[in-house]
């Protein structure tokens, strides 16, 4: 192209973006350029990409999602207990420390503080100190005890998808890839017409049989996949995000160029692009039909959804457990060393120190049912 897409403006060299074919929010890293211009790079991004982005952002949270640049925004959540945490990439913390004040016989107070760590609960008794002038901040924190805490709830977010702005996101990533491949988007009357110039949807959800045919087992993919058919004078599209979001784009009912197929898919948990095969052509009756929710079946998502999500719970846990064990480890060799383990008596202290170490995750792995067999 030797326009922007989106302004027609003309692209230069200084002008002309790098813009991530897939958003880098939820883990894209392919750039493509001759698409669209730095301002217009800056309009989609902060408006269509921005709100995919806060669609999307727990999951990229859930899957850790490698970016080129930045990090995903922590969340507020809260558990099918109604406790509440923020969860980040690689954290889960309090929502708020707990303080009790308790009054005691002799006119002062007996402070209980939770707190995420050392410098938080350093933070609250210099407050409280304010109010109750005897509090001895250091000494206080002398006695502070380490512990593990789990939630008793499982964690719980909803997740939604679609809107104007989104459906736009997902158009713009369909035309990136024909770009970069050398196709003028501009041929795909349906998706400018939705993206300039206000017109009709182009895609629809799809959940009926599985468009890639050599799917990675257990990854929560992101592909956008483009098929140009000459016989038919179509281009249709294919995306796919964390393998759970899965829709069906019809680019373009006047394409009069060759046949073609490009592809571009990759694991955002690593970072790494990955080959996919794929083949699909739909009649206008079956892209009306798609349109219409008739190939959406809310029991094929939830399938899906769990081809991904269980695998990555159950490395994620697989994962805490051996953090859980080196840490133990770690711990009793600071306590012990130096010291010459010969009895059976300090064998069993020895093990007794460990076992304590782990007992917060071993209570925690029991209560709720898993086996780690």
């Amino acid at each position: 192209m030797t326009n922007c897409l989106l302004c027609e403006k003309e692209l230069t060299e200084a002008t002309d973006s790098r813009e991530h074919i897939v958003p880098n929010s939820i883990g894209g890293i392919k750039k493509t350029k001759g698409f669209i211009c730095i301002s217009c790079n800056g309009k989609a991004g902060e408006t269509w990409d921005a709100a995919l982005s806060e669609q999307m952002n727990k999951l990229s949270l859930f899957f850790r999602v490698v970016r080129d640049r930045g990090e995903n925004k922590r969340e507020l959540i809260e558990t099918t207990a109604g406790e509440k945490f923020i969860f980040g990439k690689n954290s889960l913390e309090f929502y708020s420390p707990k303080i009790d004040v308790l009054p005691i016989d002799n006119g002062g107070v007996n402070l209980n503080i939770s707190a995420k760590d050392i410098a938080q609960a350093r933070q609250i008794l210099e407050g409280q100190k304010r109010k109750y002038k005897n509090i001895d901040v250091e000494e206080t924190l002398k006695k502070a005890k380490s512990s593990v805490t789990y939630p008793s709830g499982a964690m719980h977010f909803e997740l939604q998808w679609g809107g104007v702005d989104v459906g736009r996101s997902w158009v713009k990533t369909a035309l990136a890839l024909l770009s970069d491949n050398g196709f003028d988007p501009t041929e795909c009357v349906n998706a400018t017409n939705y993206l300039l110039r206000d017109g009709e949807p182009c895609f629809g959800y799809y959940y009926k049989d599985d468009l890639i045919k050599n799917r990675p087992v257990g990854v929560p993919l992101h592909c956008i996949v483009v098929i140009g058919s000459a016989a038919n004078k179509t281009i249709q599209g294919y995306l796919e995000y964390f393998g759970m979001l899965r829709i069906v784009l019809s680019l373009s009912d006047e394409y009069n160029g060759p046949d073609f197929k490009a592809g571009y898919a990759i694991d955002p948990t690593v970072g790494k692009e990955i080959e996919v095969d794929f083949d699909f052509q739909f009649s206008e009756k079956e892209i009306a039909d798609i349109y219409d929710y008739k190939y959406y079946d809310c029991e094929v998502q939830k399938i899906v959804m769990g081809e991904v999500i269980g695998p990555a719970l159950k490395k994620r846990q697989e994962g805490h457990f051996e953090a859980v064990l080196a840490s133990a480890s770690e711990k009793i060799k600071e306590k012990f060393v130096g010291k010459e383990i010969i009895t059976g008596e300090q064998i069993s202290e020895v093990v007794d120190s460990y076992m304590q170490e782990l007992e917060p995750h071993l209570v925690h792995w029991i209560r709720n049912g898993r086996d780690n067999s």
